[in-house]
């Protein structure tokens, strides 16, 4: 494995267990630990999940650095590469009922 192999892998590895650590402090309450009796615990709760969510953030960005190289090399949300601005020819298909009527050929069905 090589090193940045492993740093992507530690990375996810830390990404996961912040993930974990915020969704144990949203569950609380299914423990008995409730914010109307234990008011200031759920301050520092608070304070906590904030200070998670930033140690997210940075490691999300360290691990875009490794997985985008440059922007040329980004592939679109839907997986689909090609140039920016670029339009496919669109299939002009009769959308109305009326419309698809006038394409019809009246030729005689031969057997």
């Amino acid at each position: 494995m090589s090193l940045s192999e492993a740093q992507i892998q530690q990375l996810e590895k830390r990404a996961k267990g912040f993930r974990r650590l915020i969704a144990a402090l949203n569950d609380l309450n299914m423990y008995g630990i409730h914010q109307q009796i234990d008011k200031i615990l759920f301050v520092k709760v608070d304070e906590l999940k904030d200070h998670l969510k930033k140690k997210i953030k940075r490691n999300n960005e360290k691990l875009n650095e490794f997985y985008t190289e440059s922007v040329d090399s980004l592939v679109d949300d839907d997986y689909q590469t090609g140039n920016i601005g670029y339009k496919p020819e669109v299939n002009k298909e009769p959308k109305t009922r009326l419309e698809q009527m006038g394409t019809l050929t009246h030729e005689p069905i031969v057997d």
